[in-house]
């Protein structure tokens, strides 16, 4: 019997109406890419932690044009194509390196960096958010973190901003040239900033990393350039991004906005019904490594399955309020913004810690803002969010 299809069509116009019409229709549905995609909770929760479907990004870069060159070869030895032992084995390393108590630590110099920028706007009345703070914010806290110095963080987070095309479908095979080319020099800066930490080693995250290495044994020089520079590009494009869905999410809704400003709410709370309402990232792709059946239906080897994350977190039957903001009613069921099982994000601590320091400082400084002109959205299709948001705004009193 033929499944249920997905039109690509029907999605990018209307997603989250496309794919609550596609969970009604099955688990599974079809799409003319010749990939399967999971639309319930509960199903892309198990897929998530299924070890008979695997990670294969380069089975994915080559169908959509990109076959070869520095973007192929780093996503290919990337963490987020490897699976069992050597996996596991590399979040060890990076677990003795990414501490939640250097999280921990770096909360007051998120909470200082989210003034600064706001102050640069907040008397203005009206701002380009992400221009002016979602795409600068989350590469300050990650260069505190990693130990860049404060005059190259510019660089950072242009090669970020760059590299980050790779993860758009439609524009990654037009623009693999200058994807290669920040990633290049990203990991030409990366190599000799681990280099210099092994010679004068410091209390940063590149150091942690370039020791544990050492201790380790069995990593080559460009995987440890690649870890360095993945987790650069990881935490910064999907956290600017998601800011952006924050703001658009949070415009005009002044009951949760003041709610937060005077602690009735907390910034926890609802930053995590945002990221289950809208999470940068769309879905996760796998490919079948071994026959797997599931709800009924067999996959054979080689079948490409994409985990929809957007879906799943809509799914009526996990959630009761699935099309609202509603952070009481949501809080039993844990969403999958941040994914599941063995790939479960690595920098979900750090992520959680800058939206909420960024939500508590807006909601301090100004009043709940409202859209001032056309908002500019990326492709609804690998991380996707706001590539421009004009917002109007009040500054609250003590702004003067």
């Amino acid at each position: 019997m033929a499944r249920p299809r997905l039109e690509l069509g029907t999605f990018v116009a209307d997603p989250f109406a496309a794919l609550k019409e596609a969970r009604q229709a099955g688990e599974f549905v079809d799409t003319e890419l010749d990939t399967v995609v999971a639309t319930r909770h509960e199903r892309v929760r198990e897929l998530l932690a299924e070890p008979r479907l695997q990670a294969n990004i380069p089975d994915f870069l080559r169908s959509f044009g990109v076959t070869s060159g520095p973007f192929y070869e780093w996503m290919a030895i990337s963490p987020l194509n490897r699976d069992g032992a050597d996996h596991v084995r590399w979040r060890q390393l990076m677990s003795r390196a990414f501490t939640p108590r250097s999280v921990e630590r770096l909360s007051p110099f998120l909470r200082t960096a989210a003034h600064q920028l706001i102050d640069g706007f907040a008397a203005r009345g009206s701002c380009e958010f992400m221009a002016e703070f979602a795409d600068l914010y989350p590469s300050l806290g990650l260069c505190e973190l990693i130990g860049v110095p404060s005059e190259d963080r510019e660089r950072f987070r242009g090669w970020a901003d760059t590299i980050g095309l790779g993860f758009s479908p439609i524009a990654i095979a037009a623009r693999i040239a200058e994807i290669d080319a920040a990633l290049l020099s990203l990991l030409e800066y990366t190599g000799a900033l681990a280099a210099q930490r092994r010679v004068e080693p410091r209390d940063d995250l590149v150091s942690r990393i370039a020791r544990a290495a050492d201790e380790e044994g069995g990593w080559s020089e460009f995987e440890v350039h690649g870890f360095i520079a993945g987790l650069v590009f990881a935490g910064h494009e999907t956290t600017k991004n998601q800011l952006g869905w924050m703001l658009a999410v949070l415009v005009d809704r002044r009951d949760i906005w003041d709610a937060i400003a005077s602690g009735s709410l907390t910034a926890e709370e609802v930053v995590e019904e945002v990221l289950r309402y809208r999470s940068a990232v769309t879905a996760v792709g796998r490919t079948v490594a071994a026959p797997v059946e599931y709800a009924g239906e067999r996959f054979a080897p080689g079948t490409r399955v994409l985990l929809s994350l957007w879906s799943a977190n809509h799914d009526e039957t996990a959630y009761a309020r699935a099309e609202e903001i509603a952070p009481a009613a949501h809080q039993s069921v844990p969403h999958l913004a941040f994914g599941h099982g063995p790939h479960y994000c690595l920098g979900a601590a750090l992520a959680r810690a800058e939206l909420q320091e960024a939500l508590r400082a807006l909601t301090a400084r100004i009043e709940c803002p409202s859209v001032a002109g056309e908002t500019r959205w990326r492709p609804p299709v690998g991380i996707n969010g706001p590539e421009c948001l004009p917002l109007r705004f009040t500054a609250r009193r003590a702004d003067g």
